[in-house]
């Protein structure tokens, strides 16, 4: 049985947006997912020779720390996840997945893994039901929390958020619901509510450095620790993903599009580290 033809997303040219098709997602014979490109865009961010984690059962996370080992950070390490420095041949289907197992030097004791917690690890990757102006994160309640309108998950290691040296944030959709002014609950702090409130907080870390969705690239202003807007994928304009922020964007510089996947890129991704084609699927 033919596999449905999965929805992909296309980049038009700053200059041709206007005349472009308003849709997020368009059919196209070479292109790309969503999720194909916040991995690809994450994945840059890890540098060689770092040691992360990329929390059990994610897979955008192990995309992109998988593409990097491939690419451009070999040496890079995954601890903090019980299998230590797993090398999956594919991306997990779920937290069961015994590919998440798949070539790692060691298996982690509880004291190990919590060792690499408190002492922290250089990356980390989030997401959360809502995520605010200063990179917080609620995994918890939305509403009032004695009495809130949904439960969520909750988070099982709040110490690595912050005692690891850079948190990556995503998102697979893009709402004012999703990024809003402030967070109904902090489960995760990023920067508080700036400099001050994060000294206050006694929080040391450098905490949450970028944002990516299906549409855009955020990172923080380095004064006063707000998001900022800092590329548009061409699928959308600048305007549509300023309305579809529930907050304002902090200034910053001009706004260029999202450096596209190159054709490498692409190719270990599809071929080396999701043969399955689970990121195309879950767009």
């Amino acid at each position: 049985m033919n596999a449905p033809p999965s929805i992909v997303l296309t980049l038009v040219s700053r200059e041709n947006r206007d005349s472009a098709v308003p849709m997020e997602y368009l059919m196209s014979e070479n292109k790309y997912s969503a999720h194909e490109l916040i991995s690809i865009v994450l994945s840059r961010e890890i540098r060689d020779n770092e040691v992360g984690a990329w929390g059990v059962g994610g897979t955008i996370p192990m995309a992109a720390v998988r593409l990097a080992q491939h690419l451009h950070a070999p040496g890079v390490i995954i601890g903090g996840e019980r299998p230590y420095n797993p090398k999956p041949s594919r991306l997990s289907l779920g937290f069961g997945d015994p590919v998440s197992l798949e070539r790692a030097e060691a298996m982690e004791g509880f004291w190990e893994l919590f060792g690499h917690w408190h002492k922290g690890v250089d990356f980390f990757f989030y997401s959360g039901m809502q995520i605010d102006a200063y990179g917080n994160l609620n995994l918890h309640v939305i509403g009032d929390i004695k009495a809130p309108k949904v439960r969520g998950p909750g988070v099982a290691n709040i110490s690595l958020g912050q005692s690891c040296r850079r948190i990556f944030l995503h998102a697979t959709d893009h709402s004012p619901r999703r990024f809003v002014e402030k967070v109904d609950f902090v489960s995760v702090p990023g920067h508080l509510r700036g400099p001050a409130s994060k000294a206050e907080g006694g929080l040391q870390s450098t905490g949450p450095v970028i944002c990516v969705t299906p549409i855009a690239v955020m990172d923080f202003d380095p004064t006063n620790l707000r998001m900022r807007l800092r590329s548009i994928h061409g699928n959308v304009s600048e305007a549509e993903v300023r309305a579809r922020t529930g907050f304002k964007f902090a200034d910053g510089p001009a706004v260029n599009d999202t450096a596209p996947p190159t054709a490498r890129e692409l190719e270990i991704l599809r071929t080396m580290v999701d043969p399955r084609g689970i990121l195309r699927s879950q767009t």
